[in-house]
């Protein structure tokens, strides 16, 4: 410890009783001391790169933001999709059993198979209404219930919350981005979305109970905000289904906002706006499928676009997207026969495009054999107007109902809800029977349409 004189400053060792310099001996203070060396030119190199380093740490912050946390979905109230993956006191027998399993692909066959074998209900069609999503511990019950219906969504939803509650955290729901069967759509409902699940190396169509490679399954792994919005995909059809107009867009536009990587929720509020928007309804959706096709080219999306334009009277534009979707899935029966219908427009276009009867032919979907009968040569009458027939009592696709009853087939009023006779009409119109529709629209008697 030095001291220092009060008076003149000079520094001098402890113990001095006089200041060597004012010869004062008052006022001395205590000041504390260490060694002490000149800075060395390596100690500024270092003090200089630090501060270059501090100013470089926060122009990148100030630049790059910390993304916040994604807020969630805002929308009607829904408690499916406010928590997709809630487990329930009903899943953990089964969930126990998965745990007993180490292996993660053993362990995603095992609640494949188990899914499988509880399954009674059926999985909702393509053409028909989509069933409103339900909590898993709901999907549970419902799965022996033969009346009810369950989509792909469904399903996966309830696998991937038994694999989690068996301690597989990295189960995911995935979206398909490439056809599940070569030549078909990626999504052949064109608005409900495609799903996988994944874990570990390997991802399974529950739908199917197929097993296969990560690799060979290419999709979206989807974050708890878009796996949200896809449930409320499935409510806005399911609201849509029933004629309720603003819950219906309410979940759509939601879904649009929360998962805009994905062209299904698009494809989905376009279908809201076609069954129930009104007057704009046409324009409204034209708008939502060319940025879905924006941000996927499948084949379904191009044939809603063909329908659309259809029953706006755009017969060239409808003509040019049924081939675009036939061109995209050659295995896909809707568009086969949209192109058989359309034929004469495309032929007057000039438009090449393969023959939508050979495409009929080679499509898989069981009702493809009996469409296929009514165009093929050399069939008896009678075997088309019993193929006819039964297309009309089994199918709700405005485009099969429409080719029934111009083959033959009676009672199309019937089959066709009034939210459908605009399309089916713009089909009998396109297969050369305006007289069928006029019938349909009640605008001439339709006798025994």
């Amino acid at each position: 410890m030095a001291l220092e004189c009060a008076h003149c400053g000079t520094l001098s060792p402890e113990g001095t009783t006089r200041c060597p310099k004012c010869l004062r001996s008052t006022h001395f203070v205590e000041v504390p001391t260490g060694p002490t060396r000149p800075r060395s030119r390596r100690g500024w190199a270092m003090g200089a790169v630090v501060v270059l380093a501090a100013g470089a740490v926060g122009l990148y912050l100030k630049t790059h933001p910390r993304a916040p946390e994604a807020p969630p979905v805002e929308g009607p109230a829904l408690a499916s999709a406010d928590d997709p993956l809630q487990s329930g006191p009903e899943l953990r027998p089964l969930a126990e059993r998965l745990r007993a399993e180490s292996n993660p692909s053993a362990r995603l066959r095992q609640v494949t198979d188990a899914l499988r074998a509880r399954q009674r209900a059926r999985l909702a069609e393509p053409d028909e209404p989509t069933p409103a999503p339900r909590s898993p511990t709901e999907l549970w019950r419902a799965l022996q219930e033969p009346s009810a219906a369950v989509t792909e969504l469904d399903l996966c939803r309830l696998a991937v919350t038994l694999l989690r509650e068996a301690g597989s955290a990295e189960a995911q729901v995935v979206e398909r981005q490439a056809p599940s069967r070569r030549g078909e759509p990626v999504d052949p409902s064109g608005a409900r979305g495609s799903f996988l699940v994944a874990l570990g190396d390997h991802a399974t169509d529950v739908a199917l109970a197929t097993l296969v490679a990560r690799s060979e399954a290419p999709g979206e792994a989807l974050t708890a905000r878009a796996l949200s919005a896809a449930v409320r995909v499935q409510a806005a059809l399911a609201a849509s289904a029933r004629g309720d107009r603003q819950e219906a867009v309410a979940h759509a536009s939601s879904a649009v906002e929360a998962w805009p990587t994905s062209p299904t929720p698009l494809a989905a509020r376009a279908r809201v706006w076609l069954e129930v928007g009104g007057s704009g309804g046409l324009s409204l959706a034209d708008g939502d499928l060319r940025a879905a096709v924006a941000l996927r080219d499948d084949a379904s999306y191009h044939l809603a676009r063909a329908r659309l334009a259809l029953r706006d009277d755009r017969l060239g534009e409808a003509a040019l997207e049924a081939s675009r979707a036939r061109r995209l899935a050659p295995g896909w029966g809707s568009a086969a026969l949209a192109v058989l219908a359309l034929g004469p427009v495309l032929a007057h276009l000039d438009a090449g495009v393969s023959d939508g009867c050979q495409g009929l032919r080679d499509a898989r979907a069981p009702w493809t054999d009996d469409a296929y009968a009514l165009c093929a040569e050399g069939v008896p009458e009678d075997v088309r107007l019993a193929s006819a027939r039964r297309l009309l009592g089994s199918a709700r696709d405005p485009l099969v109902l429409a080719a029934a009853a111009v083959h033959g087939a009676t009672g199309l009023s019937g089959r066709v809800g009034a939210r459908d006779r605009p399309e089916t009409a713009a089909w009998l119109r396109a297969f050369g029977r305006p007289d069928l529709a006029a019938g349909l629209l009640g605008l001439l008697d339709a006798g025994a349409l």
